[in-house]
């Protein structure tokens, strides 16, 4: 039977008055919903971390350590490149099939090879060895410190074999994973609906089903959150869920709770860095665009204090940040933005560009500030909001000259911004920042990501956002919070900030 079939039988639990049942209110319909297909899709990441589980995971609640998930125990060989890892015995995937090592070397290899996100990550591979049972080594090409904490993505998720090889294809929509919650059914544009593992190896989750309801409309969200049918709302993973100006209005009610943490979120206005021709191309013209932009303005009046200026390619509370950067990155100064578009040859006017972007209030408020602050340096700028899957088209196509969107980190090093979106061999295997080809700082970022010594290794990052920013790849404009709001009837949930995806094993509902 499929999992379609089955959704009728959840149909009474679609307002979410049910102790049991966790309805999530997303904004668009998810993607990537296992990982061998995922590409840092928001929504589908997050159900990939309830319905699967990675060899190693962040320690909540302060997710600065890393703890054994499948794995109960791992060693690392002295020069970087070795990395062996003990399973968990008597875990089960949701089909009954047994976690065994031939299931994570199958895993492994499996999104290496069809998931182009992952090439950064799983690219210096060498070898998936079995070495036991309940034991394998993952050997590397090169030393690369952040590997464990690349296992923590929730691409690099363990898949069931079986499962695989029943769906085929179709395991996209049908995921088969170890995890706390399992896959129960998925209507596009309406639904996703899972329900709770009660072999679940850690314990079995307190809730019964998590239902993700998708709400495209941000007032109907509201609307849906304030009177009870939908229990939890994350706003600032995509910038989209609610416009932000109603963080005070529900910080005022009653039965809502809004919590707000720190990210590594950068969102910014990105250029075609690949494009060798046209106004873009020239870096007076980018260096123009950097100065136009009220930052402090944007900061504090549109997203009301949510977020926090970003100065550079990597956010100020990443260990890799170089405290310099804020004296070094540009101002607003529209003068010199003036001067250096008349440097270029560019008369008031005479330059128009579309600003491609998400859909959402959010989205488009900020879109239409930096809409105003270009024209009154005399460039015109059309916005242009659309579905994410559409822009990312766009994006990984080079078909824009600037572009608004953004980088949600999926685990805590320098390395998930930096070689992910700089690495020029990278440029168009997803939305990255379309780097050109650059032997020296292509050198300088993987030596970063190699570097075994940490001291080494931050000088190098902090050195590379230098480096990165005096090519003026984009305007960076904020790291906005994450921001939840829920119902004051569901209990602990812990917010982690790197991935910005929640796990609800240990979430109950009063």
């Amino acid at each position: 039977m499929s999992a379609l079939a089955l959704l009728p039988r959840m149909a009474g639990a679609q307002s979410g008055r049910g102790a049991g049942t966790l309805v999530v209110a997303v904004p668009s319909d998810p993607a990537g919903l296992e990982p061998g297909s995922n590409r840092a899709e928001p929504i589908g990441s997050e159900i990939i971390l309830n319905v699967f589980d990675t060899l190693v995971a962040w320690k909540a609640p302060e997710f600065r350590e890393l703890e054994g998930r499948l794995a109960s125990a791992w060693t690392v060989s002295p020069d970087g490149r070795d990395f062996t890892f003990t399973l968990r015995p008597n875990v089960q995937f949701h089909d009954g099939t047994a976690l065994d090592a031939a299931a994570v070397k199958f895993s492994i290899e499996r999104t290496k090879a069809s998931n182009s996100y992952m090439q950064a990550s799983f690219g210096p591979i060498r070898e998936v060895s079995v070495t036991g049972p309940l034991a394998l080594r993952i050997s590397l090409s090169e030393p690369m410190p952040v590997f464990l904490s690349l296992l923590a993505q929730p691409q690099a998720a363990i898949v069931s074999p079986a499962g695989v090889g029943r769906h085929g294809e179709a395991f996209r929509v049908n995921p088969v994973g170890t995890g706390p919650f399992r896959f129960r059914a998925y209507t596009p544009d309406t639904n996703v609906v899972l329900e709770a593992n009660p072999g679940y190896f850690r314990g079995a989750p307190k809730l019964q089903r998590i239902i993700y309801r998708i709400i495209p409309d941000a007032s109907t969200r509201r609307l849906e959150l304030e009177r009870g049918g939908v229990d939890l709302i994350q706003q600032a993973g995509q910038l989209a869920a609610i416009p932000t100006e109603d963080v005070r209005a529900f910080r005022a009610n009653r039965d809502v709770d809004v919590i707000e943490v720190p990210s590594q979120i950068i969102r910014q206005l990105e250029f075609n860095n690949r494009k060798t021709e046209g106004p873009i191309a020239d870096i007076r013209v980018r260096r123009a665009i950097t100065h136009a932009i009220d930052y402090d303005g944007l900061v504090n009046g549109v997203l009301g204090g949510t977020a926090d200026r970003v100065y550079g390619p990597l956010p100020s509370n990443s260990w890799g940040f170089d405290e310099g950067m804020r004296d070094a990155a540009p101002r607003h100064d529209p003068e010199t933005a003036k001067r250096l578009l008349a440097e270029a040859g560019h008369a008031p006017g005479s330059l128009r560009f579309q600003i491609p972007t998400f859909q959402g209030a959010s989205w488009g408020a900020v879109a239409t500030f930096l809409q105003a602050n270009l024209a009154a340096v005399g460039i015109g700028a059309e916005v242009r909001q659309m579905e994410f899957p559409a822009l990312r088209a766009l994006h990984v196509a080079g078909n824009f000259d600037m572009l608004l969107d953004g980088r949600q980190p999926w685990y805590n090093d320098p390395d998930a911004h930096i070689t992910i979106g700089y690495l020029s061999s990278l440029a168009e295997t997803a939305m990255t920042f379309r780097m050109p080809v650059d032997a020296p700082l292509d050198r300088a970022i993987l030596s970063a990501q190699t570097t075994v010594d940490f001291d080494a290794r931050r000088g190098q990052y902090r050195a590379l956002q230098r480096e990165i920013a005096a090519r003026v790849p984009a305007a960076y404009l904020f790291s906005n919070k994450l921001i939840v709001f829920k119902r004051k009837t569901v209990q602990g949930l812990v917010i982690n900030s790197a991935p910005p995806l929640n796990e609800y094993w240990g979430v109950s509902k009063a």
